[in-house]
């Protein structure tokens, strides 16, 4: 009997759940179903060719560019945009919300309160995208100057924007250097190679559209500096700007300040030269394929998306750790990086909570060209994790304002012009923060 009873009541209500369904779309009027649908559409058409969706190949093989090895097939997921999903998500509830009060039978005011927020939001994107058109409108712009001056000027002609001779995929080569004058005979400009002495490139075929710093944190990984050094040197040559390679490196004991460090090599770059943007990275990072550019990005750019040790995964969505690149407005729109975190983890992620407060677009590139090799020689964990990370990290809005560039404090030491880099070498302490 209760069998037949439980039996009776389930498909009493599945049924009732398909009335309900069946009813309940008619208790909208037509301009409702207008703001649902249109609003759907929005989101469904919504920033399509945004660079943070990437779509790749599955599995990809590919040469060496000394064309004396092949690399074994490389398999690679493709990238979801998780914010899409969020903004889904989001719409989802404000229908929801639309539905619940019609249903419920609240009043008029309500349910255009609901439909006013909707129609915000549908401006908001469009003001998002009008003014990300503008920035790049700008930037053509200042090419088309710059252009038009060379044009009535004699001399080389301009760099193409994104570099000449490109090769693609690279073989990365993590041999040991043993002796780093062989490597400097063969780049430096006084055994004619490119790089003058200090670390830094010009053109000479071609007038550079920018100038551009690579900087390096730095503390006893000798090793891997020369290894980047090989690799680097004619992987920055074939993109065609200006650059200079700096590596600021900490003295003493105390925990290494790896975003503390960025703030001072940018600081002090600036006093060198007008750098235009700059490169952040880590010395035992190198990319695996030249066209990822490294010169002025649009907005604040992570570069390295696919990392081998993460199997050419990106580990979570607001990763900005291991290599990235600002303009110099940007850099120091948001203040620079936190000089708070002593140890390892947490200053990446403070660094993007800080781009976002700003309202910048975070830009990527595709994950079969931002890949990198980490490289293993010589590698190892020179700090313990920072034990107050997670609580500075609860703060990362309010504190931007007071915890940068505008409190920067250190000593520099010595300044080293090396044939093939420029070293800034620095004394960096908690007491100097009174920690």
């Amino acid at each position: 009997m209760i069998s037949k009873l439980r039996v009776l009541l389930f498909v009493f209500a599945i049924v009732s759940a398909f009335f309900l369904w069946s009813f309940v779309p008619g208790l909208l009027d037509k301009q409702e179903l207008l703001v649902l649908n249109t609003f759907r559409l929005q989101v469904q058409n919504h920033d399509s060719k945004d660079q943070n969706v990437v779509i790749v190949k599955k599995e990809k093989s590919f040469h060496a560019h000394n064309e004396k090895e092949v690399v074994k097939n490389i398999k690679v997921d493709i990238s979801s945009n998780s914010a899409e999903e969020e903004e889904k998500n989001r719409v989802k509830d404000l229908e929801d919300q639309l539905r619940d009060n019609i249903k419920d039978n609240k009043n008029d005011n309500d349910i255009k309160t609901v439909k006013k927020e909707i129609e915000k939001d549908k401006e908001k994107d469009k003001t998002i995208e009008v003014d990300m058109k503008e920035k790049e409108d700008g930037e053509q712009e200042k090419v088309k100057e710059v252009i038009k001056k060379q044009e009535n000027t004699e001399g080389p002609p301009l760099c193409p924007e994104k570099g000449e001779n490109l090769v693609g995929p690279l073989f990365i080569d993590q041999s040991l250097v043993k002796d780093l004058a062989p490597l400097e005979q063969e780049l430096g400009i006084a055994s004619g190679g490119n790089v003058e002495k200090g670390g830094w490139y010009q053109p000479t075929m071609c007038t550079p559209l920018t100038k551009v710093a690579i900087i390096i944190p730095y503390r006893n990984r000798f090793e891997q500096l020369k290894i980047f050094l090989r690799h680097m040197h004619p992987f920055l040559q074939r993109q065609r700007f200006y650059y200079r390679i700096f590596v600021v490196e900490q003295l003493f004991d105390d925990p290494f300040n790896r975003a503390g460090l960025f703030n001072i090599g940018y600081t002090e770059a600036i006093k060198m030269a007008e750098f235009d943007c700059f490169v952040f990275t880590d010395v035992d990072l190198v990319p695996e394929d030249d066209r990822n550019y490294y010169g002025c990005p649009t907005s604040p750019r992570h570069m390295s998306v696919a990392v081998d040790k993460f199997n050419y995964k990106l580990p979570y969505e607001a990763i900005f750790g291991g290599c990235g690149s600002f303009k110099r407005q940007h850099y120091e729109d948001i203040n620079g990086m936190s000089n708070l975190f002593w140890g390892w983890g947490g200053e990446d992620d403070d660094l993007f909570a800080r781009i976002k407060k700003r309202g910048y677009k975070l830009t990527r590139p595709a994950m079969q060209i931002g890949r990198y090799t980490m490289v293993r020689i010589h590698h190892f964990q020179s700090s313990q994790a920072d034990p107050n990370r997670m609580n500075l990290l609860q703060s990362s809005n309010e504190r931007m304002e007071f915890d940068g560039l505008n409190t920067l404090k250190y000593n520099l030491k010595e300044i080293v012009v090396d044939p093939l880099v420029t070293f800034f070498k620095i004394e960096m302490k908690k007491s100097m923060y009174n920690l």
